[in-house]
């Protein structure tokens, strides 16, 4: 099962832990670069619409759904023309969490039950341990999270030896943009809410999706399809994203799509109703979401269409027809 790279694109909460993943020598990922320090030329190098984007229309008003991506690179930073005048448009941002929030950092830092955690660690700790070491990752500030950060986070560490960083996640990227241009910024979702969604019921559970993660980056296996997910966003790909489910190898067992159920579906209706929810009150919203919230039956898309949007696609052109 693909937990690490599944965890990592669907939880925005994962950037918070970025400043932890720090390169202390030549062997450790690259840290990201700092801010201010990314030059013109870098970020315009290539510039164009990037992810997924969607136009809602209702009660004759019209705002926009568009997919991100929780990691990314420099030169994917900044937006095309059509994702900028969307957002230009909206009275307001919307995002699975608002990055400025305090609760962010108390929730994600509270004690954990320790009693559980050791438990679902058992038998685990030397195999973090080494991975931590090999990551350069922090052994405190990893203790410190939740067992299945713990993993995820680790996970983060090799995205960066392929360039990619939370830092420069599109969300918080977007969050600025907003905050540049005078627009109040909603979250979808709670701290708490997305902790409880990460969290299986069952401690066996939790132990198998652990054990999984942790032999997912030992063997190097995620990265193939990790990179693909993350270039079919860069290319707008939606018929990758859209068959996300038959290459992901991340619903292979019940287990597995139950689990997935909870942590990707079982969100998108509250956020359908917040999204509808603002709508109602008159104002228009850009809301911007990982990508995999757009898939499988209770894709946020149709959500939407059920509670009165019109939703429609819009294509962005293909790289080879950039000028």
């Amino acid at each position: 099962m693909a937990l690490v790279r599944f965890v990592r694109s669907a939880l925005a909460v994962l950037l918070l832990f970025a400043a932890g993943l720090a390169a202390a020598r030549d062997s450790c990922p690259p840290p990201a670069p700092a801010p201010g320090t990314l030059s013109q030329q870098q970020l315009q190098a290539d510039v164009r619409d990037r992810g997924f984007l969607w136009r809602l229309t209702r009660d004759g008003r019209t705002s926009w759904l568009y997919g991100t991506i929780h990691v990314s690179r420099p030169e994917w930073l900044l937006p095309g023309e059509r994702v900028q005048a969307a957002l230009a448009a909206s009275d307001v941002l919307a995002l699975e969490l608002d990055p400025a929030d305090p609760e962010l950092a108390r929730v994600f830092s509270a004690p954990a039950d320790a009693a559980r955690a050791q438990r679902v660690l058992a038998g685990l700790g030397p195999r973090i341990a080494r991975v931590a070491a090999h990551e350069c990752v922090p052994a405190a500030a990893l203790a410190a999270l939740p067992p299945l950060l713990q993993v995820s986070t680790l996970g983060l560490a090799e995205t960066r030896r392929d360039g990619f960083h939370p830092e420069l996640a599109i969300d918080v990227m977007l969050w600025g943009r907003a905050r540049a241009l005078g627009k109040p910024v909603v979250a979808l979702e709670t701290p708490a809410s997305q902790l409880a969604a990460l969290v299986p019921a069952s401690e066996a559970e939790e132990h198998e999706l652990l054990v999984e993660g942790l032999d997912e980056i030992e063997s190097g296996s995620d990265r193939q399809a990790t990179l693909k997910l993350l270039q079919a966003w860069a290319d707008s790909d939606g018929h990758a994203l859209a068959t996300y489910a038959d290459w992901c190898h991340c619903m292979d067992t019940e287990e597995e799509r139950r689990y997935l159920r909870t942590l990707n579906d079982g969100r998108n209706g509250p956020m359908a109703g917040k999204l509808a929810a603002l709508a109602a009150s008159g104002r228009t919203f850009f809301a911007a979401v990982g990508s995999l919230h757009m898939t499988g039956p209770q894709a946020l898309t149709e959500l939407l269409r059920a509670r009165g949007f019109a939703v429609e696609r819009v294509p962005f052109p293909s790289r080879r027809d950039q000028p």
